[in-house]
């Protein structure tokens, strides 16, 4: 369902809105080319339009539970700011707003019926089994992508506006046949060949050379035998987390925090949703219906008229808090089995049918007695961590070590040798070791940082005490893996010669095969295949494919995957035929490329026509702890 609205979205937004903003933002940087809005609490303002902080936080978070699809669920709001996932979604925002502003300024207007009409075709939006709109699917697919109903209807209505510019621009652009053709012929090239991988085993004897040779091949490959540089710490760690046993809890105090959280132990009220839903202009038909259902027509018989089959009428089981907004009301208005009066939404007229409701029920304390006490304990230890957080801070901007002022709050210390950046702590496991790592190496030899917090809330404090400076090993400490790394060297440059030689005989007249079978090989076929190594078979390693292109007809040579050495040689060249071939898909990517030159061309004039502000210090007001990082 998700992967629908995405689609939607591409065919949509994406193709206007995201191609613009690959071209405009190129070389047009929030804080370049835009002046800061001074006093302004929006986000941006172009033209008459703006971007409100809550627009562009719906907007950023969306965004980040995209990248949670991913990266998996851990990935998290300052790790996409770092990402600059932040500015990629004010640069969308932007894009979408100068477009539609240039759009108004044309006078270019899109009316509900359009709007209902392009959702209601969308086949994202369809049941795959009526091919009918389905209001279930789609309301499911704007939940699941964080898109409420309005900002949905509001992003197409902007976009069909877009696309009336865009469409203008692109209507003339033309490919020429033989730009199209040379192209078609490149890709559409076929090659066949035959290749042979070498006999590794009579290279496994290779006698280990002297040590002057190994001393030279560990200074030549000095970054292969370095130790990294390291660091030894002190690092004393506070948090919640630690504070939890030792925290208790009176029976006076998780009654009156179950009450507080009473509305999280309670199943609200769902009903069981129907409708029949009539066009915008059908306003009479809609109420014209309702008077036949009032008069004892049976709901569905009026829905199958209406042109509805049960995938549409059926809307599914909804909470107040789930349907629709508009819808909302006349819902929970109305008895089990009963019928509302015509209800208006951007989509039409609806008659909404409650057939069942399934009363909401509330779970005792002593169900959900250790779930309020965990979070009872929870609270009071970030609570107190607060407040040892302070004392800690103050301990140490007194000058007492870190040792004593973590003994005098309990905090937790380490004595870690050899850190390595990027590496963690050592081996010791600490939340937010990651962070921690980073701040140590932001640190000089001796020096401490402040009481610091990681995103999950873990405070600590470092100070570096040694920094031992990345060297090269003695070669004594390094022999065995001195050895290892010049064998395996030297085995493939042994290969790699004789596979060298082999293609050599190859290309003066010996047969494949015969080279093949003096080597102990077997010689395979590559199949036919194009550049991209679509036809190889399945055990032709993909390089294979580039090998044959780079050949003669008739020719060999040497090739090495990996640890594998080849032979390959080139027997057959199959030319494209460009009367046959298709070359549609050259064409309409060749127009996409031209038709992205132009829509930049457009959006430079834009630029200058439409005045666009970013206030950068609202955006980092919202995003402080993650933007400082």
């Amino acid at each position: 369902m998700l992967a629908g609205i995405r689609n939607f979205s591409k065919s949509i937004f994406a193709k206007i809105i995201f191609s613009l903003l690959a071209l405009s933002f190129v070389g047009w940087g929030l804080n370049a080319s835009m002046l800061d809005l001074g006093t302004s609490r929006q986000v941006a303002e172009i033209g008459n339009q703006s971007i409100t902080p809550v627009e562009l936080d719906r907007a950023f978070q969306r965004s980040v539970q995209n990248m949670r699809n991913v990266f998996g669920p851990n990935f998290n709001q300052q790790q996409a700011v770092q990402m600059g996932l932040l500015n990629n979604t004010v640069q969308s925002l932007v894009s979408q707003k100068i477009m539609r502003e240039d759009a108004r300024d044309m006078g270019i207007g899109i009316s509900d019926e359009k709007v209902r009409e392009a959702i209601f075709e969308s086949d994202n939006f369809k049941d795959p089994t009526t091919g009918q709109f389905n209001r279930d699917r789609f309301m499911q697919s704007l939940y699941a992508a964080g898109y409420t109903e309005q900002e949905f209807i509001d992003g197409v209505r902007g976009d069909l506006m877009s696309q009336q510019i865009v469409g203008s621009l692109n209507g003339s652009v033309a490919v020429p046949d033989v730009m199209a053709q040379q192209i078609v012929a490149y890709r559409n090239e076929q090659r066949s060949g035959a290749f042979f991988t070498l006999n590794p085993s009579e290279f496994n004897d290779i006698a280990v050379a002297d040590d002057a040779t190994l001393r030279k091949y560990h200074e030549d490959n000095a970054q292969q035998f370095t130790a990294p540089e390291s660091r030894d710490v002190t690092l004393a760690t506070l948090s919640a987390a630690d504070l939890m046993d030792t925290i208790s809890v009176t029976d006076e105090e998780v009654l009156e925090s179950y009450n507080q959280r009473i509305a999280e132990f309670q199943t609200p009220e769902k009903r069981t949703v129907q409708q029949i839903l009539f066009a915008p202009n059908e306003e009479q038909t809609a109420k014209d219906a309702y008077e036949r259902l009032q008069e004892g027509a049976d709901f569905m018989e009026v829905a199958k008229e209406a042109g509805m089959d049960s995938s549409v009428v059926n809307l599914g089981d909804f909470t107040a808090n789930e349907i629709l907004p508009d819808l909302r009301d006349a819902t929970f208005a109305l008895p089990e089995g009963g019928i509302s009066e015509p209800v208006e939404t951007a989509l039409g007229w609806h008659i909404l049918r409650v057939p069942s409701i399934t009363a909401g029920k509330t779970l005792s304390l002593d169900n959900v007695r250790d779930t309020v006490v965990d979070g009872l304990k929870q609270f009071k230890a970030e609570d107190a961590i607060y407040d040892l957080s302070v004392t800690f801070d103050e301990e140490l901007g007194a000058g007492t070590p870190i040792e004593d002022a973590a003994r005098a709050v309990g905090a937790k210390t380490y004595d870690l040798s050899g850190v390595v950046r990027g590496e963690g702590l050592a081996g010791q496991t600490v939340d937010g070791s990651d962070e921690i790592n980073a701040k140590i190496f932001e640190l000089g030899d001796g020096e401490e940082s402040f009481l610091e917090e990681t995103a999950s809330g873990l405070r600590y404090v470092v100070r570096v005490t040694k920094v031992t400076p990345s060297a090269l090993r003695p070669f004594e400490d390094v022999r065995d893996d001195v050895v290892a790394a010049w064998k395996a060297d030297e085995r493939q440059k042994r290969m790699m010669a004789k596979a060298e030689e082999l293609a050599s005989d190859i290309n003066n007249g010996t047969d494949i095969a015969t080279a093949a079978a003096n080597d102990g090989a077997t010689v395979n076929q590559s199949g036919l295949t194009k550049r991209d190594g679509q036809g190889l078979g399945d055990d032709a390693n993909p390089s294979i494919a580039a090998a044959l292109f780079s050949l003669e007809d008739g020719k060999a040579k040497a090739l090495q995957t990996g640890e594998d050495v080849l032979v390959v040689k080139l027997d057959d060249i199959k030319a494209a035929n460009t009367d046959t071939a298709d070359a549609a898909p050259v064409t309409d990517e060749l127009k996409q490329a031209i038709n992205q030159d132009i829509l930049a061309q457009y959006l430079d004039y834009l630029r200058d026509e439409i005045s666009v502000s970013i206030n950068n210090s609202v955006i980092n007001g919202l995003y402080a702890p993650a933007a400082a990082n």
